[in-house]
């Protein structure tokens, strides 16, 4: 391993303080730390340059910050760890005081790695702008009084047209999060599947779709309102009206940095949700 990106939380003081810890980490073993915050990568000329040889991508925060790391090692199709600062959440993998044992696991190539699927959502007119998603990509409106209405088709049929706030299209680590809030299921990560939910519908049909992770997403919007595309929560791009979204598996999974004996999926959504219940009794017996 030669260099490595360092994602930091731009303002959280803990966020700031681990990820020097683990900069001297890497200068003391001479590896290169590229550092940034990830704010300033939302243009894509600056997350190519930024992304240009790492050899692994570090984020020092929560899921968020994540994210934005996930988007710069995609530009390089890189590991990523995640450094767990502040709340739980569902990507972060290892507390800042016990990187150091897992970094030098990755050093020496013995780490667990697992892939996670990923989107790219393209506008039609212009395939340059293509937005690529770990979590979700979303198209709603503008007007905050206003409905918008969106066209949904699969792999070219038409499905049906959403009256609503927007669309999300999420893969199943994002489940947990926009798409879950709007009502859609948990889906396991390791399920390769991409789900379709609507944002406040104003209709009698209100399900999520759970479509096959090959099938490909087209969103038209119709009517008098423009709509916005986003992924992942960065920065957004006007949808005019008579202009489709199309979003599909992404050419290459993200891929993490995994524990051997990280917590499994199950568990962090009964712990993140607190989930009723108590574990009384071994199911196996």
């Amino acid at each position: 391993m030669k260099r490595v990106g360092l994602v930091a939380h731009p303002t959280r003081l803990a966020a700031k303080v681990a990820a020097e810890r683990l900069e001297r980490w890497f200068e003391e073993r001479r590896i290169d730390v590229r550092r940034t915050d990830g704010t300033n990568t939302e243009d894509e000329a600056a997350a190519v340059a930024f992304a240009q040889d790492l050899d692994l991508v570090v984020a020092v925060g929560g899921d968020g910050t994540l994210l934005r790391a996930a988007h710069l090692a995609s530009r390089c199709d890189v590991p990523i760890l995640g450094v767990k600062v502040g709340r739980m959440g569902f990507l972060t993998e290892v507390e800042p005081e016990d990187a150091g044992e897992l970094l030098q696991r990755i050093v020496e190539g013995r780490a667990r790695i697992e892939e996670r699927l990923a989107m790219l959502a393209e506008l039609r007119e212009d395939v340059s702008l293509a937005q690529w998603a770990l979590n979700e990509v979303i198209v709603e409106k503008t007007a905050r009084h206003r409905l918008i209405r969106l066209a949904v088709y699969v792999d070219e049929t038409y499905v049906t047209t959403f009256s609503a706030d927007g669309v999300i299209t999420a893969t199943p680590t994002g489940s947990t999060a926009y798409s879950f809030s709007a009502g859609g299921p948990i889906v396991t990560p390791s399920v390769p599947c991409i789900v379709v939910t609507p944002i406040a519908p104003h209709m009698v049909f209100d399900r999520s779709f759970v479509l096959d992770a090959d099938e490909r997403v087209t969103i038209e919007v119709l009517g008098d309102e423009a709509a916005v595309v986003s992924a992942d929560g960065r920065a957004s791009l006007e949808v005019p009206v008579g202009s489709r979204v199309r979003i599909g598996r992404a050419p290459r999974p993200a891929r993490f940095v995994r524990l051997d004996d990280a917590p499994t999926f199950h568990e962090l959504v009964r712990r993140k949700f607190d989930l009723p219940g108590s574990h009384t009794h071994d199911p196996r017996s």
